[in-house]
């Protein structure tokens, strides 16, 4: 049996260890971003608006930054009057979930919309001739979001107030529709 020097078996170990080092990094640096398979060439599918089932859109999000414990979604519009219509905020979403399925209704815990007030997704339905652009945001965060106690409605802007200072990156995916 051959001995191998005390050297090289120390270098072997440190390379074996660099190599798996570098690996686990690379996993990790590519850029953070959002998918849909409801929307096709930047268009959401009628199936998810009030044209056509009301469904929430499937989402996937894939290469979170290191130190991601939790995610938020959120959905909204501004239409030409300027103020925000929002159609989705799902928040708490743990680090293990790296999509949502059409017509979330369970994982994560929802905030409110604009359009009807309820604690889940409304589907867009936007009024006047042309297509509208919707902005689906997919935040990785350093921590869960915390919501205040005394917070009777958690809208989109308190969803965004308890982040900002957790977000690791974000990822927006602008889809347009057009009534018929």
């Amino acid at each position: 049996m051959k001995k191998i020097p005390l050297i090289i078996a120390f270098c072997s170990i440190l390379l074996i260890n660099c190599v798996k080092e570098e690996v686990e990094t690379t996993a990790n640096t590519g850029v953070f971003t959002l998918e849909s398979s409801g929307v096709v060439n930047g268009v959401l599918d009628k199936k998810y608006t009030c044209d056509g089932q009301s469904f929430a859109p499937p989402l996937a999000w894939q290469n979170a930054p290191t130190g991601t414990k939790s995610f938020a979604v959120l959905m909204h519009h501004i239409p030409p009057t300027g103020d925000k219509h929002v159609y989705y905020v799902v928040y708490k979403l743990p680090s293990t979930v790296t999509s949502l399925p059409e017509n979330n209704t369970s994982m994560g815990s929802f905030g409110v919309n604009t359009v009807n007030g309820k604690n889940s997704y409304t589907p867009p339905c936007s009024q006047g001739l042309g297509a509208k652009i919707y902005i689906i945001t997919a935040y990785a965060l350093s921590a869960e979001p915390v919501i205040p106690a005394s917070t009777t409605k958690v809208t989109m802007d308190v969803v965004l107030e308890a982040i900002k200072s957790t977000t690791l990156a974000k990822s927006e995916l602008s889809v347009s529709y057009t009534r018929p």
